[in-house]
């Protein structure tokens, strides 16, 4: 892994998880913001292309879509995938300079474990390189596995009542067509250098790599509208490195270190990388000022402090009213409510 190649696939994997980082970034606060009838649709697509922000974010995306197959070429999807956990270590101070925010501590602690877990995984685990390829019926099976899975997630993403299940499910979905595409690109880079792009464009592999990327791309857009950034971004920014590292170490016979303690300690990096993102997925700096379920959240807060003030302001009423038979607990009751209303329209 420390070799010349290997350290070329490592940098050119942090380019890609930068440039990923600045698509969340452009991509969310767009696709939120979509019309609810256009959830799990194509045409999502063609409304968010019609904003010049959401249309930089792509842009952003695909440049980083060619370093990752740069870094594809020349490493292998073991060493690769889980680098893209560390889109959000980018994430998260692009988002605080476009605020002018500062990082909280929780931020931190979040960076710090998704550096440790990545640490861990890819030093004690030494992921060495596969077999480049495998027989096309094998691919068949991987392909239509992570379809299935995937379309099973938006089956029942759809049935979801509410909005975090809905959410989580469908950027699972996509997470797991994200680490097919990676695959795949690893596949056809291999094939093309080996046999040229006549022979790659002959084949089935880059037309479902195709659709699998754009697929990804519409659940993503899916998975910010359906609900909070905190459920939706969770699934896609770890699913991705997962389900591309699991085709690599299972199906191209890429190898970690298998001994008691390697295990013992890859696991253990492995889990810490996945609660750091998490972490970081529920930073404020992630979901934006305007997000929302922040909206919501301030919006209750600032109704439980009215509450309050209209409770206080209207002790001296009932007060007035045990003194007084003539005022009944259901003038009382009219009195608070219309209060409420007032303070409520007022906010």
């Amino acid at each position: 892994m420390f070799h010349a190649y290997g350290v070329l696939a490592v940098a050119l994997s942090c380019a890609t998880a930068l440039c990923f980082a600045g698509g969340y970034v452009l991509q969310y606060h767009e696709a939120h913001e979509a019309p609810d009838r256009l959830f799990l649709s194509p045409r999502m697509l063609i409304e968010l292309a019609r904003h010049r922000i959401w249309v930089a974010g792509i842009v952003v995306m695909m440049i980083g879509n060619g370093l990752q197959a740069a870094a594809l070429a020349v490493g292998s999807l073991a060493v690769v995938e889980p680098i893209l956990c560390t889109a959000l270590l980018f994430a998260l101070p692009l988002s605080a300079a476009w605020r002018r925010e500062k990082l909280s501590r929780r931020d931190w602690v979040g960076a710090l474990a998704v550096c440790l877990g990545l640490g861990l995984l890819l030093g004690v685990g030494s992921p060495s390189i596969g077999r480049p390829s495998m027989p096309q019926s094998e691919w068949i099976l991987v392909t239509l596995a992570a379809w299935g899975a995937a379309l099973s997630c938006v089956a029942i993403g759809k049935r979801c009542v509410s909005p975090a299940p809905r959410a989580a499910f469908v950027g699972g979905a996509a997470g797991i067509l994200a680490g097919l595409q990676d695959a795949l690109t690893h596949y056809c880079l291999h094939q093309m250098s080996a046999h040229g792009f006549f022979s790659l464009s002959l084949s089935w592999i880059p037309y479902v790599q195709v659709a699998a990327g754009v697929y990804a791309v519409s659940l993503m857009q899916s998975a910010y509208k359906a609900g909070p950034l905190t459920a939706g971004l969770p699934p896609i920014a770890v699913g991705e490195p997962i389900v591309g590292m699991l085709i690599g170490v299972i199906a191209l016979n890429e190898h970690l270190n298998a001994s008691t303690a390697a295990l013992t300690f890859e696991v253990i990096g492995g889990l810490v990388m996945v609660a750091g993102t998490w972490t970081l997925c529920r930073s404020p700096l992630v979901l934006g000022r305007n997000h929302p379920s922040r909206i919501a959240q301030e919006a209750l807060a600032q109704g439980r402090v009215a509450v309050a003030q209209l409770e206080a302001k209207l002790q001296p009423v009932k007060a007035a009213a045990t003194r007084r038979p003539g005022w009944t607990r259901a003038r009382l009751a009219t009195l608070q409510a219309v209060s409420t209303y007032l303070v409520f329209r007022r906010k």
